[in-house]
């Protein structure tokens, strides 16, 4: 009996296994919390490549990408943690508040910010792992990116985190999905978008006539 080892059948469950892999990669690498942005950004890394490429070889992809950025995407992920603590201490401020009108309109600023918080950072760890450049120059590039790109990438980016996050708080069947392979999983879709922005920006070898982000401009020439 032949088998196809490249039927649609085999490439999605070896997909499905890269991505269970990749997800335990990842909470693993979380588990001290300072490490968090290198992980997010070892994770980026490996999606993004495989965006590119359809290669597998997590592991090595994963560990290599998280040594690497290791110290920016820590620096990065210290500064963010700070936005969302200051956040954090604000809603729970307003929250508790009695000041009727004034604690409602700054609920609603707080949680303005911290949606353009988060929009920074679902571009700046893929940009980390994309680029490089100074801290200063990823979060300056990553906040353009977001507002520039804003519909629709980031919009799309952001209500695919948001359904799949709700859909785990309210579900309990959702949460286990999600720390089973839920994390690496959406990584992996946002990848599909973020990576039409990075084909616009970043120059790389065309993978030939059939590459459907980088055309060979030499033939156009």
């Amino acid at each position: 009996m032949h088998f196809d080892y490249d039927s649609p059948l085999i490439r999605f469950l070896n997909k499905s296994a890269d991505l269970l892999v990749l997800n335990l990669l990842f909470l693993i690498s979380c588990v001290p919390i300072v490490t968090i942005g290198a992980a997010i950004t070892a994770m980026y890394a490996v999606n993004l490549r495989s965006v590119r490429y359809g290669d597998g070889y997590v592991f090595q992809n994963y560990t290599k990408a998280f040594m690497g950025n290791f110290k920016q995407a820590t620096g990065a992920w210290l500064i963010m943690l700070a936005g969302w603590v200051l956040i954090y201490i604000d809603v729970r401020f307003w929250s508790a508040a009695n000041a009727g009108m004034l604690s409602r309109a700054m609920l609603a600023v707080s949680y303005a910010i911290a949606a353009g918080l988060f929009a920074l950072q679902t571009w700046l760890f893929p940009v980390i792992a994309k680029m490089r450049d100074p801290l200063k120059v990823q979060f300056a590039n990553a906040a353009k990116m977001a507002v520039g790109y804003f519909i629709p990438y980031t919009v799309i980016c952001l209500l695919i985190h948001f359904v799949v996050f709700y859909m785990a708080y309210v579900n309990v069947a959702m949460l286990v999905v999600l720390l089973v392979v839920g994390f690496a999983a959406v990584s992996y879709i946002c990848s599909f978008f973020l990576y039409k922005v990075f084909s616009m920006l970043i120059t790389e070898e065309s993978l030939g006539a059939d590459d459907l982000l980088y055309q060979d401009k030499s033939n156009e020439e």
